[in-house]
């Protein structure tokens, strides 16, 4: 049985025909200069990191307190990202690609690169040198309701020398909320009889901006980067319902994030400092501060009800971090980091029925952070086909909440942690991890929310405690010319899940659904992504791509008592991405698939159940000549479709029998988009 699996691998690998360039391989590390990319005619460094065979793009959670755990997984010139207005992926759309020199997949750990705890980084190096260049683009969308968002974003850097750097960027554009559309809903009671009909016509989007800088250059006996950056969002959201059985009538909700002199706004300034002493010791030092503010309004007018709910919010946050690495030989280093934190949310939220204003639990609500994490880790390359990493975190944190009632907290997490990579042949690795990883908390579930298109308010809860989990991980990976195979499999033992909870006004009131710690529990994913060229199909120049997420968690609902999956979670995610080059025309064309989503969230007195249907997107690419590229795309082909089935009850669930069920189905139609970008 073995001997005929390795010969289905070798086939395999036989089968597939090697890309333009083929990656240079080095241990742990896979080269893929930039003449490999060429056949995709990639914009950006984005573009690049999406082509590169069996690695999933991780673009991080820019909103997750700290800077290790809002990383993804890639890294620009061996070092993390210090910008956390924005994600990953926007950061290296705004990296031309021709300015990348190549990518290096880093496989198990190298000497000088954070890895940021992930087992598998790509790190993209740019080219040294001097000299000037810059981006036009412009894009449209046009809906199949009419709706345009029209977009324009202008960059330019200048780099004269390798060490110094200037760049800057603004965009502005507008943007569809995809998840909303027409469609109809449906009441039905206990035993499935219908109450009430109705039809739906529902739109929401708004408008984006941002204006950002770097500036590189030597400075303090090392490499100084400094980043500063402004965004702003609108959003407005208008949903009415007709109800047309068993009488007519109308209502409306309407959303709105503020407006043009308000909205979502955010400002940021960071520094990372980058500096050696001798050949065996070196720091990486980052800092930054964010600003943040938001202005929310929702608003219910139907017969006889007028309902009102307000949110501002104010977020500051400080971060600082250092790594301090030494390397004791070309086999052995080890590194020991500091990192620490402040964080101040001020939130006010009012909620108004039929003219009379009621106190909302947490409604008003000041909440301060501290915190300090500090590690020390050790990397050693035991042998050619072996390398191994450990360390150890202690993360201290104190969290002071003033709203209904005061708290102060103190909290203290080790957080161990072990890496083992083997390659039993030249074309294998398999990587073993256990971790223990702590998470950090949403400042969001100290603030109340509203969902009035359903009839739900939310509370804040100023108790909640960060969640933990033990993990055992093992992943196995397989690479042949342009073939990549990989398969993980991970098990999470988790503690202080935070899930939705009931929570009770304060004096005795009435119950609230709220975030909150609602025990311990177990996960199991299952992750698998294959990168296959097709020219063995007859297909020259043509990939696919196929990457899927298999989740499946236990828990201990709060209010029944029964087992249950976690609120909100995706059990399975898969999409299957096919791309063909055509140099002769100077195009290249391309498929993608996404076979949607579903989740299920648990209040004490409904379950929400929504899913999206399989999404099919079609796009073209046409490069005249190398400063002007054209990008065709047809999206939700298919047109896309949005369920969501509220079951409510009397009272709790578990106790009190069903009172109703909302169906309601949306449909959004096709959109085609146009991007231009002219480069000079």
């Amino acid at each position: 049985m073995r001997n005929r699996t390795w010969v289905g691998l070798n086939m395999l690998a036989l089968l597939s025909t090697a890309a333009s360039a083929a990656p240079l391989e080095d241990k742990d590390r896979l080269d893929y200069p930039a003449t490999f990319f060429a056949a995709f005619h990639p914009n950006n460094a984005l573009d690049m990191v999406r082509r590169v065979p069996g690695f999933t793009f991780q673009p991080g959670d820019p909103e997750l307190r700290g800077m290790a755990e809002a990383a993804g997984n890639v890294v620009v010139d061996g070092k993390r990202i210090t910008d956390k207005n924005f994600k990953l992926d926007q950061v290296l759309e705004r990296i031309p690609a021709a300015q990348v020199d190549h990518i290096t997949l880093i496989r198990g750990g190298a000497p000088g690169i954070d890895m940021l705890g992930q087992p598998v980084v790509a790190n993209v190096v740019r080219k040294a040198g001097a000299g000037t260049s810059g981006a036009l683009t412009f894009s449209s969308g046009v809906y199949a309701d009419g709706r345009i968002t029209p977009g324009v974003t202008f960059e330019r850097s200048h780099s004269s020398a390798p060490d110094r750097r200037i760049a800057f960027s603004l965009s502005l554009s507008r943007y569809v909320e995809t998840k909303l559309g027409d469609g109809s809903r449906l009441r039905t009671d206990a035993v499935g009889a219908s109450i009430e009909q109705a039809r739906i016509d529902a739109a929401s989007g708004g408008t984006t901006g941002f204006a950002q800088g770097t500036v590189e250059l030597p400075g303090l006996r090392g490499h100084l980067r400094f980043n500063g950056t402004l965004t702003w969002t609108d959003y407005k959201k208008h949903l009415v319902d007709h109800v047309f059985a068993p009488t007519a009538s109308l209502s409306t909700v309407y959303e709105n994030l503020g407006g043009l002199a308000h909205g979502q706004a955010g400002a940021e300034l960071g520094v990372h400092l980058d500096r050696s002493f001798g050949s065996a010791i070196e720091t990486e030092t980052s800092a930054l501060v964010r600003l943040g503010r938001k202005s929310y309004l929702s608003r219910l007018d139907a017969p006889n009800v007028a309902t009102l709910f307000t949110e501002r919010d104010r977020t500051r946050e400080a971060l600082t971090r250092t790594r301090l690495r030494y390397a004791a030989s070309q086999t052995l280093s080890a590194a020991l980091t500091i990192e620490g934190a402040y964080n101040w949310l001020d939130t006010r939220s009012g909620f108004d029925f039929n003219g009379t204003a009621y106190a909302l639990p947490n409604g008003k609500a000041h909440v301060t952070e501290k915190r300090v994490d500090i590690g020390v880790e050790a990397t050693w390359q035991m042998s050619k086909a072996a390398n191994v990493e450990g360390g150890i975190h202690a993360e201290l944190s104190q969290i002071r909440a003033v709203a209904d009632t005061n708290e102060r907290r103190f909290y203290a997490y080790p957080k161990p942690f072990l890496r083992l990579t083997l390659a039993p042949r030249p074309r294998q690795q398999v990587r073993l991890r256990v971790a223990r990883e702590v998470g950090q908390l949403d400042f969001s579930n100290f603030v109340a929310a509203a969902s009035l298109d359903k009839g739900s308010i939310a509370s804040g809860n100023a108790a909640i405690r960060p969640n933990s989990a033990w993990i055992a991980e093992a992943a196995y990976e397989w690479r042949a010319g342009g073939t990549a195979v990989a398969l993980t499999v991970r098990h999470s033992w988790l503690k202080d899940v935070i899930d939705r909870l009931p929570v009770r006004q304060s004096g005795g009131g009435a119950l609230f659904d709220a975030p909150g710690n609602i025990g311990s529990g177990r996960e199991d994913d299952v992750i698998g992504d294959v990168t296959l060229p097709l020219g063995w199909l007859g297909l020259p120049h043509a990939e696919l791509k196929l990457d899927g997420t298999w989740r499946h968690a236990r828990v201990t609902d709060p209010t029944t008592g029964a087992k249950r999956g976690i609120s909100n979670q995706k059990p399975v995610e898969f999409t299957a991405d096919f791309h063909q080059d055509l140099p002769r025309w100077k195009a290249a064309w391309g498929v993608k698939f996404d076979t949607g989503w579903r989740t299920r969230t648990y209040l004490f007195n409904e379950v929400d159940f929504n899913r999206t249907s399989p999404a099919l997107t079609l796009f073209a690419d046409y490069v005249p000549r190398p400063s002007l590229s054209l990008h065709l795309e047809g999206s939700m082909v298919l047109g896309q479709r949005y369920r969501r089935v509220i079951s409510f009850y009397d009272g709790l669930r578990g106790n009190d029998p069903l009172a109703y069920r909302d169906d309601r189905r949306l449909r959004l139609g096709p959109s085609v988009s146009l991007r231009v970008r002219r480069a000079f």
